[in-house]
């Protein structure tokens, strides 16, 4: 936004040199010199310079006590005229009244209301009144321009070039010697502005409305710089590819990054990415092995696109690897999504990479499987324990402190800056419980990997898991004392209207498991039969492509179903009764691996090595992809997935896709969400829910970590018992 404030009219705006009226004039640069007038700024308390992508350097306030002085010389002091100017983008009105520039009691420029306007005033007009002038709504995260104008006959506000407010005014302005102030008020102390100000000036005169839609019109002096380049980018060579990664920049002028590539240290560099890379890990899959490259970084600026001097140089080379070897590839990969991409303020995991999503929007489910994956990056070396524990306690943190919750539950997306509930739909802003199943999945696995009783971070961890745990209100989504049925959704606004109960077959068994085993909200056990398993077609008993089915739908639904409640529940060796689920997960993948490999629907593709359906991104949006709604779109996270469950057939079709595919099915953070041979599609990006799996289900085939965790939890065996588990 920028200000203007204008004193006495007459000589026209100078455009070729400096205006003999302009008596002061803070760029703000970096520093608080007056560049026509001498009248230097001196800073108090903490304020910070901030290169911002629009304005360049500019002033930053925080609203807690950061402000600058500029003096009191008898330049600064006018009585017929002025014109005060500058550029303001608010972060936050957090009190009644915030200062933009003022000279005490003589003139101000300010929020003076509790509203989302500013306000010019002149005290000492109207004989001794104090008439003030408004702008329109300017907290809206956007930088504007407000001019405010006493010309003698009346005052002025400008907004964006444009007039709009004015208020008849005649006399003298108040000149008490007060010293002029950006960001705070001498004469009533501590309101502070809290937000950005460039390019403040000050004339003597009240300039014209041409004049001051000419200076709406300006750019800054001192263009954006792009900032400084990755000075850590390391490289590591991989099975057909090199991996590289460096340290994740809050430069708000950074738009993102280009990489180059060299057979040399020497060069030439070419560059590889088309588009701006937007994230600190890059993998550059060549399909090639014994191949050794040489890598640099550039930091691209926002503005401009102009980039920065190169990086260090980093070296790597890819050599063949064995299936243990390309497992741990695989899980790396993966695990620097939740790692490298998780959100910056809360470590909460987002939605999802290059899928459309706002990059604030995190998954309460995905947070859940990005608990895990920290677990695993700690067991498996690829960040340090205590990096780990740090992660695990600030996404804790954020969601006991933060994070919006409706009777213990917390909301399907979560802003990763704020906490707030983003609605996931018209009616869905509010609990969601089977992503909360899924996040508290998650904790539980964390609570039982930290277990240091020595360690205060990982004390913390525990202590909070189990309080956030407690609090979930799981008898309260029974929605009425006498149901046996969970709902899907409660909204504080909409309250039931989503009226989802939650039944089987699907992937929410895990919800009926955990509020059945809670401490503080159990539902009774006899809820596992006539609510998740009640459904007339919960039982299947049929054969397919001969494999046996004991329940779920006809061959078997989206994969999804049998990897999301074995994240963390262990269904091996158990039955409820109805299946073993381990066995009835190893058929439902068998089976779409015999219908792809039979292929009847002729899609591009398919066979015996690109196998498994499952909900994901598709050519034409999205779809929970199946057997029985198939569209040629295959997901890697299906049949990867599957690994605990037929570990050889998964392993053959990683490294059929891998190998195949990988130019086009390679990205940062592993494969890609989805690809359709038969419309010659790949995904751009990855979602969090099909990423977790890979890493957590992988894990799981190799040393059964997470089901580990999860099931020595001291509340799981008593709950299978109460239900009636066996161990046939």
């Amino acid at each position: 936004m920028v200000i203007l404030f204008v004193g006495a009219a007459g000589l026209a705006l100078a455009t070729a040199g400096v205006d003999p009226n302009l008596v002061g004039h803070w760029r703000l640069d970096a520093n608080a010199f007056d560049s026509t007038g001498g009248n230097h700024g001196t800073l108090f308390g903490d304020p910070t310079w901030l290169n911002d992508p629009n304005r360049g350097w500019c002033l930053d306030l925080d609203g807690d006590g950061d402000y600058i002085d500029l003096g009191d010389d008898p330049s600064l002091t006018f009585t017929q005229q002025i014109t005060l100017a500058c550029w303001i983008r608010v972060r936050a009105f957090d009190r009644n009244w915030n200062a933009i520039v003022t000279k005490g009691d003589d003139w101000v420029l300010a929020r003076t209301r509790d509203d989302d306007r500013v306000a010019f005033l002149c005290l000492g007009l109207m004989d001794g009144g104090w008439p003030e002038v408004y702008s329109r709504n300017v907290n809206d995260g956007e930088w504007h321009h407000i001019a405010g104008v006493y010309d003698g006959a009346n005052l002025y506000i400008y907004q964006d070039g444009l007039r709009v407010g004015t208020q008849s005014a005649r006399g003298r302005m108040n000149s008490q010697w007060q010293r002029v102030l950006i960001g705070e008020n001498g004469q009533a102390r501590h309101r502070y502005w809290n937000g950005l100000i460039d390019d403040v000036r000050l004339y003597d005169r009240g300039l014209t409305g041409g004049e001051i839609a000419e200076l709406a019109q300006t750019v800054p002096v001192h263009p954006p710089v792009p900032p400084p380049a990755p000075n850590d980018v390391t490289a590591t060579g991989h099975d057909s590819r090199v991996d590289l990664r460096w340290t994740f920049s809050a430069d708000p002028n950074l738009e993102g990054y280009s990489v180059y590539r060299a057979e040399s240290e020497e060069g030439p560099f070419i560059k590889l990415n088309d588009a701006v890379h937007t994230v600190c890990v890059y993998s550059d899959f060549f399909g090639a092995n014994d191949m050794t490259y040489h890598y640099q970084v550039r930091s691209v600026a926002i503005r401009d696109g102009g980039e920065s001097e190169p990086s260090n140089i980093a070296s790597a080379a890819s050599y063949a690897m064995t299936d243990e070897e390309l497992l741990t590839s695989v899980q790396q990969a993966v695990f620097c999504y939740f790692w490298d991409y998780g959100h910056p303020v809360s470590g909460l995991t987002r939605e999802g990479y290059a899928s459309g999503h706002d990059s604030d929007t995190c998954a309460c489910g995905g947070t859940g499987m990005g608990l895990m994956a920290l677990c695993i990056g700690a067991e498996r070396g690829f960040i340090a324990r205590g990096a780990a524990a740090d992660r695990t306690l600030r996404i804790l943190d954020f969601l006991e402190e933060k994070a919006s919750r409706f009777h213990g539950a917390w909301s399907h997306w979560i802003d990763g800056a704020t906490g707030e509930t983003i609605p996931f739909g018209t009616f869905d802003n509010g609990g969601d419980l089977v992503e909360t199943a899924y996040l508290v999945q998650g904790m539980l696995a964390a609570r039982r990997y930290f277990d240091d009783p020595s360690d205060p971070v990982e004390t913390q961890i525990r202590d909070r898991v189990t309080r956030m745990w407690e609090q979930v209100e799981w008898d309260w989504y029974l929605r009425s004392p006498r149901s046996e049925v969970l709902y899907w959704h409660w909204s504080p606004d909409y309250g039931w209207q989503m009226n989802h109960p939650v039944r089987g077959y699907n992937e929410c068994m895990i919800t009926y498991l955990l509020a059945i085993a809670s401490p503080t909200h159990p539902i009774p056990a006899s809820c596992y039969r006539n609510g998740w398993a009640s459904s007339a077609d919960y039982a299947n008993g049929q054969t397919y492509y001969g494999y046996k089915q004991w329940v779920g739908p006809e061959k078997g639904g989206p994969l999804f179903f049998t990897h999301y409640s074995h994240l963390g529940f262990d269904p091996r060796d158990k039955s409820d009764g109805l299946c073993n689920y381990f066995e009835n997960s190893r058929n439902i993948s068998l089976i779409h691996r015999a219908y792809c490999t039979e292929n009847a629907r002729r899609y591009a593709g398919y066979s015996d090595l690109v196998w498994g359906l499952t909900a994901s991104l598709n050519p034409w949006g999205y779809s929970a992809h199946c057997p029985t709604n198939d569209n040629g779109t295959i997901a890697p996270t299906a049949a990867l997935s599957a690994m605990p469950y037929v570990p050889e057939e998964s392993m053959a079709t990683l490294r059929h896709l891998y190998h195949m595919y990988g130019r086009d099915l390679w990205g940062p953070f592993g494969f890609v969400d989805a690809f359709n041979p038969t419309q010659n599609w790949f995904a751009a990006g990855c979602l969090a829910i099909d990423q977790g799996p890979i890493l957590i289900m992988i894990e799981n085939h190799r040393s059964q970590l997470c089901w580990n965790l999860f099931m020595a939890n001291p509340e799981i065996q008593p709950m299978l018992d109460t239900i009636g588990w066996t161990n046939p």
